[in-house]
């Protein structure tokens, strides 16, 4: 029997469930589908550097939020790999935005809507507050 290896990424979003982490960065760091630990950051005191990045997003679930106008975890950020840190410097950075109670899907700051960027890969995000920014496009 060969032994597969599965590659561990982590997927990134802003917690916005009641408790202890309401408003933190979750980190979840999976193998496969399964959940292997979970970090929170305090936004107040970390970024989050994201390396190697795909926008995801479950449209059907986004709709039903977006159309009962109630939370539930519909979109994320999957990465190979997320650095905690202090002070990197957005200015002149594009926002990235995700809320599907307002709009389903992930949008650019520069589009004006125009264009959907599910799926879309970036070589390097960074977080500041709540809000995501493109540090660096994919080449």
């Amino acid at each position: 029997m060969k032994n597969k290896s599965v590659k561990l990424h982590a997927e990134v979003r802003f917690h916005l469930s009641n408790g202890p982490r309401y408003k933190h960065w979750q980190v979840k760091i999976k193998q496969g589908g399964k959940t292997v630990d979970v970090y929170y950051y305090d936004p107040a005191e970390y970024q989050l550097e994201m390396i190697g990045c795909k926008l995801a997003n479950r449209p059907n679930k986004a709709k039903q939020v977006f159309e009962a106008g109630v939370h539930d975890v519909s979109g994320w950020v999957r990465c190979d790999e997320v650095r905690p840190v202090r002070q990197i410097p957005i200015d002149n950075l594009e926002k990235l935005f995700y809320n599907p109670i307002r709009d389903p899907y992930w949008r650019r700051e520069s589009d004006s809507n125009e264009f959907i960027w599910d799926n879309s890969e970036y070589a390097t995000l960074i977080t500041s507050g709540k809000q995501v920014y493109v540090l660096e496009e994919r080449i």
